[in-house]
């Protein structure tokens, strides 16, 4: 009876184990650095950050560095890598404290700056208040079919050398380097898996001597 239990537990062992080590299901992301402008000015001006939201769905976030914001009246929302981008297909906007915005436009084909060409440029935000033409912090969703973060290869924006809602004078277009992707550190749960399996080893091989 003693050995028919060690082999049950040294069953359960390497079952849990196995689902312990298993990766887990996570959501792709990419952020890209707004490193590159047409100004001339040195270091990151933002992020821009896409993460699956949902099926055929990603959360789109902008977080601008102090002393610049995103441009929203006559702004540029431009990416690549994406095919079936569409205006229908944006929800959720916001910008600061402000919600329900939408784009009024979307290019494609569109030449941004010294920057090359985009595939999808959406254009001209609607919505916000009167005297709000730029935002700190914008975020919108963006649906269309099979759509996930990994297909987003650059992007680009149009932003104001000044925080808060009035932007400024000086105005200019920002791209990225390459985007990265976040790289997951060991997990508890893979810890845990390798613990497991010694333990498991080690009653299997009290299995075999009692056996003998």
């Amino acid at each position: 009876m003693r050995i028919i239990n060690l082999k049950i537990a040294a069953s359960v062992l390497f079952v849990a184990a196995a689902l312990a080590m298993a990766p887990m299901a996570s959501a792709d992301s990419v952020t890209f650095n707004l490193s590159s402008n047409n100004l001339g000015i040195a270091g990151s001006v933002g992020t821009m950050t896409i993460v699956d939201a949902g099926a055929n769905q990603v959360l789109v976030t902008i977080t601008m560095n102090a002393g610049f914001s995103v441009k929203l009246n006559g702004g540029d929302f431009a990416f690549n890598g994406p095919s079936n981008l569409s205006l229908a297909g944006v929800s959720g906007f916001s910008a600061d404290a402000n919600s329900g915005l939408s784009f009024l436009h979307l290019q494609t084909s569109q030449n941004i700056s010294q920057f090359g060409s985009f595939a999808f440029d959406f254009t001209k935000v609607n919505g916000q208040p009167n005297g709000v033409v730029s935002a700190n912090t914008v975020t919108f969703v963006l649906t269309g079919s099979g759509l996930s973060a990994s297909q987003f290869t650059s992007v680009a924006l149009h932003f104001c050398t000044a925080s808060g809602s009035s932007c400024s004078p000086n105005t200019g277009f920002t791209t990225n380097g390459p985007g990265t992707t976040p790289v997951p550190e060991p997990g508890s749960l893979g810890l845990l898996g390798t613990g497991l399996v010694g333990l498991g080893g080690l009653i299997r091989r009290r299995l075999s001597s009692t056996a003998v």
